[in-house]
């Protein structure tokens, strides 16, 4: 693969300073391990170490590497030893989550994504306020989001209509297929929406089949990572309990992550707004500017749940998220953190 076709575009290009010599290799992450990271320009693989002032900035603004980030990095073409990364590109997307813990901070999860598979289930584990969280942080991170719902093959037909029936109410807004690993069903619609070079991620609980959907995609489990080899060690790269970056025969680029926990919100204002925006066009017309839709006389969001055309459970969730939204923002202010 070129760089270009591994996602290398223009928004990359302009931000790189042609002037400053001969010896910089353009290179995307595509996992990281504890002290280093693999890098590829599209034709290799190689181990890289950030240089000492890149992890000291690093550190200070909580700012790490992640898989999807394209860097500038020296002695790429060296047989032995490290490459070295000495810059981070500005990156057209960040997904990111806040962290387990009692303080509040963020973990980024992946970094220039186009598109976000937010894998859920219909079978057991089925949550729709768990999937409206993951939508709220694709939605505030800038990325397009498209909701696949697995293990249709487990339902009746009769309960299969009615999630999906429930879910498409659910999210008007979002594009939702329902996929099964085990009979192949939906694939073909989920192929068609992959892209080549463009970056696409696997975002999901534990057990909800993303692995399952890449050995799909790709037709063959032993086939599941395809990226150059590292030439230090001849080895490539498989696990799925850390984020990695793999090409797709149609040359389309997949990020997969392993399950989370914990879905905490990093006042994630308006990836809540874009994700319930049917709720949030209705309150123009409330009474008061700043109505908490909640025992509100004159609320339009609650003359519309009372006229059933806003589920209650939707529109609890979304007042909830909010709150929350709001309290993570004061605790971040109060931490000084810098938002973005």
């Amino acid at each position: 693969m070129t760089a270009e076709e591994f996602g290398f575009s223009d928004w990359f290009k302009d931000q790189i300073d042609l002037s400053a010599g001969d010896g910089w290799t353009a290179a995307r992450v595509t996992a990281i391990h504890k002290g280093w990271s693999d890098i590829c320009d599209g034709d290799k693989t190689r181990p890289a170490k950030s240089t000492g002032k890149l992890r000291h900035e690093a550190r200070a603004n909580k700012n790490y590497l992640t898989v999807g980030d394209w860097v500038l990095a020296k002695d790429f073409d060296k047989e032995d030893g490290f490459a070295v990364i000495h810059s981070v590109l500005k990156r057209k997307t960040e997904l990111k989550r806040k962290t387990v813990g009692r303080e509040i901070g963020y973990q980024l999860i992946a970094a220039n994504i186009d598109t976000a598979f937010v894998v859920h289930t219909l079978d057991k584990g089925y949550n729709l306020r768990k999937l409206e969280r993951y939508l709220s942080i694709v939605h505030d991170s800038g990325i397009t989001p498209v909701v696949l719902m697995s293990k249709k093959d487990l339902l009746p037909r009769r309960e299969l209509n009615e999630r999906m029936t429930e879910v498409k109410e659910r999210l008007p807004n979002v594009e939702v297929i329902a996929i099964s690993n085990t009979t192949g069903s939906g694939m073909r619609s989920v192929k068609r929406l992959l892209k080549p070079s463009g970056t696409y991620c696997l975002l999901g609980p534990s057990g909800v089949g993303k692995t399952s959907l890449i050995n799909s995609l790709l037709g063959k489990e032993d086939e599941y990572f395809t990226l150059p080899v590292r030439e230090k060690d001849g080895k490539g790269i498989h696990s799925t309990t850390w984020r990695e970056l793999i090409v797709l025969k149609n040359g389309s680029l997949m990020v997969d992550t392993p399950g989370m926990r914990e879905l905490g919100h990093l006042d994630t204002a308006a990836g809540i707004d874009e994700t319930f925006e049917d709720i949030v066009a209705l309150e123009i017309n409330c009474k008061f500017r700043d109505c908490a839709h909640v025992n509100t006389k004159g609320c339009a969001v609650i003359a519309a749940v009372e006229a059933g055309t806003i589920a209650k459970e939707r529109c609890d969730h979304f007042i909830r998220m909010r709150k929350e939204s709001a309290t993570a923002k004061q605790s971040l202010r109060e931490q000084g953190w810098k938002n973005k």
